[in-house]
């Protein structure tokens, strides 16, 4: 019997140090905190008392361990791999040649007011009165006469992964009046202060057309945040482009920036554009924060040739 007790016993060592060997392996070869691992090997002697035959077993395989991550390392610097310096290269140029198609079709403002101490509530812009109203359970704005309510407001573009509701804001850092074809338009941008976490990273756009009164809603998460109109087919239309954010929050999955093309039609209201084959115009930025074989890729359907 004490025979048998003991051989269990032995046999309960072995799967308890198996587990601490995978254990040991895993936090080795992907996580490399010598610190880390160490506390967990002197915990488990500690808690399953064992031998110096067990010990030196572990030891042993923990190092080969650190080898196969060393061997893996040397296999991986083999491959096609990009350096931190040919990275910022491309995704450099690739938001250079961003910067300079839109730079080329924007719609410079005539009136730009910025909200630097974060507290104004009565902006004049020109001739016309801006008004902002925040309260704990909405927030109102009223552009001239025109009072109303950002409540059960959304997007019209998908800012990640979907529309979102211009309710979040509660601040307004940025408002610009824009002049095209004697009409005018007021611009608006839009944030939640103070901000936490993911929060900061989002902003909401106003255009607002004063001859309808017609409002038009945008979001934006982790892309840049200027507030821009556009002209693209050099006609009365003005244009908005839209950006979405689709990917992981911390990179596991590769990023998308997606760009899509706005007009505004004789009502004041903002139409998604399209081919006429009803595909939508696009320019998507893709980059992978986590692979360094890839490098940022533009892909691009849109109204004119971006060069």
């Amino acid at each position: 019997m004490k025979d048998k007790i003991t051989g269990i016993n032995r046999l309960w060592a072995k799967k308890q140090a198996q587990r601490l060997i995978e254990g040991l392996c895993f936090e080795v070869r992907f996580f490399a905190k010598p610190e880390k691992v160490i506390c967990h090997f002197l915990a488990a002697i500690n808690q399953y008392k064992m031998n110096k035959l067990w010990i030196i077993i572990i030891l042993t395989i923990s190092v080969s361990c650190d080898n196969k991550k060393t061997n893996s390392a040397t296999i991986q610097q083999t491959e096609k791999q990009l350096t931190k310096s040919e990275f910022l290269v491309i995704e450099t140029a690739i938001l250079d040649k961003l910067k300079q198609h839109f730079e080329a079709h924007k719609i410079k403002p005539s009136v730009q007011i910025n909200n630097t101490e974060g507290n104004q509530t009565d902006i004049q812009l020109a001739n016309h009165k801006i008004k902002w109203f925040d309260k704990d359970d909405e927030t109102k704005i009223k552009i001239d006469n025109d009072l109303f309510t950002l409540k059960d407001k959304v997007t019209l573009n998908n800012v990640s992964y979907g529309k979102v509701s211009v309710d979040f804001s509660n601040n307004w850092d940025e408002i610009k009046l824009f002049k095209h074809n004697n009409r005018e338009y007021i611009g608006i941008r839009m944030s939640f202060a103070p901000c936490v976490g993911l929060g900061c990273s989002v902003d909401f756009f106003l255009i607002y057309d004063v001859k309808t009164k017609t409002k038009n809603f945008f979001g934006t998460f982790r892309t840049d945040r200027e507030l821009e109109l556009f002209n693209y087919g050099n006609d009365e239309k003005i244009d908005f482009v839209a950006k979405t954010h689709n990917g992981s929050a911390n990179g596991s999955t590769p990023i998308e920036y997606i760009y899509e093309l706005y007009s505004m039609d004789t009502n004041g209201q903002f139409k998604v554009q399209k081919d006429s084959s009803g595909l939508t115009y696009q320019i998507k930025h893709t980059f992978f924060p986590n692979d360094t074989t890839k490098a940022d890729k533009l892909t691009e359907h849109w109204i004119t040739k971006i060069k």
